[in-house]
């Protein structure tokens, strides 16, 4: 794995302007293998360029139109860091997107990617924002707990009435389970069907409190 990474601050004397670099990143395992943070805004490109080809770009922006990303400062509306399935990625949301391409750009390390985040906002002037998001998959888990629940319920009624020497009737709709549940139901007994129902329930109503707990989440929002 090829990796560059650069404190540059260098001028890129140009024939109109000068530009200041501040950082300049290149890795080849990244999606965004080279990238420029200058003073005027950020450039991207999935191509392994060399710092100097900025200067090319800024000098006649046709030539890697295709290669290069340009987001000025003034353009960008939002941050948002994502850390997933150890990934480090910004999504970097723009103001006018039929003019400039939003991004997603990766960085191969959380401390890399907190130093980009505040270049950016030293020069792009976005303040943080603490957000909530709530994830609702804590609802599925509690519907697992109600069925859980039934089935106990079902486990358990029909002990009782096998240790009542009653004939189940196990025809109709989900016969299936039910000859499944009454096999249970006899070899676990009125107290072994108690027993089994309470675990089962006890485990997804744990669960179920579990997600809820986490399902809402901080995050840090550069707007």
């Amino acid at each position: 794995m090829n990796s560059i990474y650069l404190d540059s601050y260098n001028l890129l004397p140009l024939p109109d302007k000068i530009i200041f670099m501040i950082k300049y990143y290149q890795n080849s395992s990244l999606v965004f293998k080279t990238r420029w943070i200058t003073d005027n805004g950020l450039y991207f490109s999935e191509k392994e360029l060399e710092e100097s080809v900025l200067m090319r770009f800024e000098g006649n922006p046709k030539e890697f139109e295709k290669d290069i990303i340009f987001i000025p400062y003034a353009q960008i509306e939002s941050l948002t860091p994502i850390s997933e399935n150890q990934q480090f990625l910004l999504d970097i949301d723009v103001k006018e997107p039929e003019k400039y391409q939003a991004v997603v750009a990766d960085f191969i390390s959380n401390e890399q990617m907190d130093e980009a985040v505040l270049q950016i906002t030293r020069q792009s002037g976005l303040k943080e924002h603490i957000e909530i998001t709530k994830d609702k998959s804590w609802v599925r888990n509690l519907l697992y707990t109600f069925v859980a629940g039934f089935f106990g319920y079902s486990l358990v009624m029909m002990s009782k009435e096998i240790e009542a020497g009653k004939v189940l009737d196990l025809s109709g709709r989900r016969s299936g389970v039910k000859k499944i549940l009454a096999t249970v139901a006899e070899q676990l007994g009125v107290v072994g069907s108690i027993v089994l129902a309470i675990v089962i329930v006890a485990v997804c109503g744990y669960l179920t409190f579990k997600a809820f707990k986490t399902s809402h989440t901080k995050i840090s929002v550069w707007k």
